[in-house]
């Protein structure tokens, strides 16, 4: 079965937000925290149902070396794999539950 994948609109913003951070650090790090997404969706891709439900049939992905979930949504009758948010794991996921 091949999802395709749809990011609810603030998932840029997240991302954006995370990369400009790095990117003050260092743009290595900003490089890397984009190809962790990358993997990440990969991964997700390969397998969508391969992550515990959270909360409210949210799954999330840690991304390797970046203290970040992406937290996603599997539509197995429209084959969506819908990416809610990007978020530090240290931040509440209730608060990107309704985006």
């Amino acid at each position: 079965m091949s999802y395709s994948f749809v990011n609810r609109p603030a998932v840029k913003d997240d991302i954006t937000a995370a990369v400009d951070y790095y990117k003050k650090l260092s743009p290595e790090l900003a490089r890397q925290f984009l190809k962790r997404i990358r993997e990440a969706r990969e991964y997700i891709a390969k397998y969508p149902t391969g992550f515990q439900v959270k909360y409210q049939n949210v799954r999330t992905l840690l991304l390797k070396q970046f203290p970040y979930h992406i937290h996603y949504l599997v539509d197995e009758e429209a084959q969506q794999i819908i990416i809610l948010a990007v978020i530090h794991a240290y931040k509440n996921p209730e608060d990107y539950s309704v985006r």
